[in-house]
């Protein structure tokens, strides 16, 4: 069912999914959404992002080593196959990388090496970063390393993908005016205080996602999340803030628009054929 007769906005944009990842890629691309943009988590899985960006002109990559695999960046064939994607046209950020410490996948330390290569990328192509950053339970050496990070890389945009509530982390984003990106979890009932964050970060900060096929929004919690699900997302997010989905929308898109640098939707017909 359409956008518009669920009562949602019809333009609406995904700004961070896993379409390689997604059981039913035809289905989850003929959702009623303008961009979807799919991020790589090794070089494998970013060569076959972007050969999905090079089919559906809607589909953006981004390209990158997930921090849980942030070792294989001293793999010579890992980053050459990575290095060889940066400058392709359909490629509008780096990432995700950044901190993860609620797996023992890899150390802090070894993340911020593979985070330090990601930014020399980011700064030597003009393209923002994509931003991953997940404690472990009652933690935040993660969110903490992230800023530290984030410090030391001044003039480099970006954003805190699928925010998950530090303030620390949230203050020095702003000031680096990073873009900060909601996904399902701000509707799950253990998310109130993710939900009072929300309310203020700057609107022209704002941005949402799906993190597809992950994380699930509320009322589809616990089943595999597709891109056209957005909706839920910031249905939540416009009513923290006080405000309408219809009024949201159009900024959050803009501000996807913004930040990947995507050009403006082609002019849909209204002549209802």
């Amino acid at each position: 069912m359409r956008g518009a007769a669920l009562g949602y906005p019809e333009r609406v944009i995904d700004s961070h999914c896993h379409l390689d990842r997604l059981d039913d890629l035809d289905a989850a691309l003929d959702a009623d959404l303008d961009a979807f943009v799919s991020v790589g988590t090794d070089a494998a899985r970013s060569a076959a992002t972007v050969a999905l960006a090079e089919r559906d002109p809607r589909v953006y990559a981004v390209v990158g080593l997930h921090p849980n695999e942030a070792s294989r960046i001293d793999d010579p064939s890992e980053r050459a196959g990575l290095e060889a994607l940066l400058d392709h046209p359909r490629v509008v950020a780096i990432g995700e990388t950044g901190f993860d410490d609620h797996w023992d996948d890899e150390t802090l330390e070894a993340q911020r090496r593979a985070f330090d290569v990601h930014a020399a990328w980011a700064r030597a192509t003009g393209k923002p970063l994509v931003l991953h950053v997940r404690d472990r339970q009652g933690g935040s050496d993660a969110s903490h390393a992230a800023a530290e990070a984030v410090r030391a890389t001044p003039g480099v945009p970006g954003v805190l993908h699928c925010f998950g509530g530090s303030d620390e982390l949230l203050e020095v984003g702003l000031a680096a005016d990073w873009f900060v990106s909601f996904a399902g979890n701000l509707t799950y009932k253990s998310a109130a205080r993710l939900r009072e964050v929300a309310a203020r970060v700057p609107d022209a900060r704002l941005l949402v996602e799906t993190d597809a096929p992950f994380l699930a929004p509320v009322p589809h919690r616990g089943e595999r999340n597709r891109p056209a699900w957005v909706r839920h997302t910031a249905q939540v997010l416009a009513e923290v803030r006080g405000t309408s989905l219809a009024a949201l929308e159009p900024r959050l898109d803009a501000n996807a628009r913004a930040f990947y640098r995507l050009p403006d939707p082609p002019v849909r017909s209204t002549s209802g054929s």
